[in-house]
């Protein structure tokens, strides 16, 4: 049956682990990103700092981390600042938090001539990630062995150890990084463009659910694939391919989706109703299955099937 087509699309296993699309990198402080690791827990042990601002410079991997006692937009400003005053990126990338989205981070952007933005999705900021991940490693092997969870004072000869070592990706210690030669021969051996052919799964015009590993936004429900159906507006020549989006009311989702993360659907123009939520004369409010109040809409009840 049909109901039971859709029930099965929402519960079919969805794909966590798959090749994500490269950053495209243009040279030396080219792109920066930053990220922000939260130490609430050490706060008391590290002079009421609560968390550390990571950055990283993703062609170098060179890297900065400054400590703060709050993630206002001042503080968070303010750490960053710091940063820019021995190099400055032309590009930045965050991820959508208030603390880099508002009046104060926008007028720092704007002074240094930095264009910012962010992804929406999981084509986010993994450089940096891994740079937190490897600094946190490092810094709990430190407390094994001083007994203490002090951060504060052993953050600087960490980043710098980070920063004197041979790096897997580019082969040569991040603070090496320097100069026209390294930065071409770098653009030559490891950062040239692979061209992959990939056929698209999907087209323009194909309707689709999402992942709830990537449907962040519809919280709340259990299967693995959003109840709301999406449209395909849009399909990038990249490498993985990526897919742009819309939703019913014709509004774009913000990000790419990768073709793993969507699922065809067979019936588009079909929901599952959760309850009728009122009736006048041949028309009744409907309240659809996983979706919020703000979707409830009135239909003819020759078109809803109980």
């Amino acid at each position: 049956s049909v109901k039971e087509q859709i029930v099965h699309e929402l519960h079919r296993p969805a794909r966590r682990i798959f090749k994500r699309r490269s950053v495209l990198l243009k040279g030396i402080d080219d792109l920066w990103q930053i990220d922000l690791v939260e130490m609430l827990p050490y706060a008391r042990f590290n002079k009421g700092n609560k968390y550390l601002l990571t950055v990283i410079d993703c062609f170098s991997k060179y890297a900065w981390a400054v400590p703060l006692k709050n993630k206002s937009a001042l503080e968070v400003s303010r750490a960053f600042e710091k940063v820019l005053q021995e190099r400055k990126p032309n590009n930045l990338q965050t991820d959508n938090g208030k603390e880099f989205y508002n009046r104060i981070f926008a007028k720092l952007m704007k002074v240094n001539g930095i264009n910012h933005y962010s992804t929406f999705s999981n084509l986010k900021a993994s450089v940096v990630e891994r740079f937190s991940r490897t600094l946190k490693s490092a810094m709990w092997k430190k407390f094994s062995l001083q007994g203490s969870y002090d951060w504060l004072t052993i953050i600087n000869s960490l980043v710098k150890k980070y920063n004197q070592t041979k790096h897997r990706t580019i082969k040569m210690a991040p603070v090496s990084v320097r100069g026209k030669d390294v930065e071409e021969r770098l653009l030559r051996d490891v950062y040239a463009k692979k061209t992959i052919t990939t056929v698209p799964r999907f087209k323009v015009g194909d309707h689709v659910r999402i992942s709830k590993y990537k449907a962040q936004f519809a919280k709340g429900y259990h299967p693995s694939w959003s109840t709301e159906i999406f449209k395909v507006v849009e399909v990038k020549n990249t490498t993985p391919v990526t897919y742009h989006l819309q939703d019913y009311k014709g509004q774009i989702i913000a990000g790419g989706f990768y073709q793993e993360e969507l699922q065809l659907v067979k019936y588009p123009d079909i929901y599952l109703v959760e309850k009728i939520m009122k009736r006048k004369g041949d028309k009744v409010l409907v309240k659809w299955l996983g979706l919020d109040n703000s979707h409830n809409s009135w239909e003819n009840v020759k078109n809803v099937l109980i």
